[in-house]
């Protein structure tokens, strides 16, 4: 087993931006931590193969490892060739989750619209309507196949809430991105019933789309409580997901004790390591 102080609390590779990926594996030795490789990371023909060889406690996370050729894993695109390389890609990623000893496989939840991976993060132009119940029909078919995998790997497979900035809301207020709020999860998790799916819950993505859509944040938590196999810890102003360390106040701290025996993953974005170590004492006293 690999050398590790942390239980059940990975450091994603977004808060070691700017570090090569060799780099990112001597930093989580040297602190002996576990390390979630997450989107963002470019495209290198070996970046599998070196995940494989990582000597750290590890798991991959949605679109890694990115591919040659750019796109959005997006696993309600009417586009064929989208979903067929986004359900592709996730089943990899079960792969290298069984292989790396790593809990889960997660990904982000689909969308109606297929942005421009430059987009992602910022305001999506896009002019033609959508069906949205379509989209979320092969969401469902996307997903009921990634679980054949998972069963046959016995891994677990799961989703992480989308985040609705006010930005991105249409013109008539529609929301085109699935399972951002709690009614739209508790759909996906009612439609699919299996022991290997859970919700991945970017508290994050969770603050803003509270904010943008006007409902009260306990009261939707609340409703995803039964889904949930791991977090995503990070925060911001309620309207921007731009992964803002934690602090004091963060909303979520008073039920962390909920979830001691969950994945938990620090997904602050651009930080050093002796402030990643802080955002770690954060957690660990509150329950992680």
């Amino acid at each position: 087993m690999y050398k590790t102080t942390l239980k059940n609390i990975y450091i994603s590779s977004l808060a070691l931006r700017g570090s090569s990926p060799e780099e990112m594996i001597e930093r989580a030795i040297n602190n002996n931590w576990a390390l979630e490789f997450s989107s963002g990371m470019p495209y290198r023909a070996d970046m599998e193969n070196l995940y494989m060889k990582a000597a750290i406690k590890r798991m991959p996370h949605n679109y890694f490892p990115a591919p040659e050729t750019d796109f959005v894993l997006n696993l309600a695109s009417i586009n064929d060739e989208i979903r067929k390389k986004s359900i592709e890609h996730c089943k990899k990623g079960l792969y290298l989750a069984k292989h790396s000893l790593a809990p889960f496989f997660s990904a982000h939840s689909g969308f109606c619209i297929d942005p421009d991976p430059n987009e992602l993060g910022k305001k999506i132009q896009f002019s033609a309507g959508f069906n949205k119940e379509k989209n979320k029909e092969l969401f469902i078919g996307s997903v009921k196949e990634i679980l054949k995998t998972a069963d046959e790997l016995e891994i677990d497979f799961l989703a992480e809430n989308n985040v609705i900035g006010a930005f991105n809301l249409t013109d008539n207020a529609i929301n085109p991105l699935l399972c951002c709020n709690a009614e739209e999860i508790k759909w996906l998790f009612d439609t699919i019933k299996h022991i290997r799916f859970g919700l991945l819950l970017d508290t994050a993505h969770l603050k803003v789309t509270c904010n943008t859509l006007h409902i009260d944040i306990d009261k939707e938590f609340n409703i995803l409580k039964p889904f949930i196999k791991g977090i995503h810890h990070s925060d911001n102003d309620g309207f921007t997901d731009d992964n803002q360390p934690m602090k004091k106040d963060y909303w979520f701290l008073p039920y962390l004790k909920q979830y001691a025996d969950s994945v938990h993953v620090i997904e602050v974005k651009d930080i050093a390591d002796d402030i990643i170590n802080n955002q770690i004492k954060l957690l660990q006293p509150n329950g992680c």
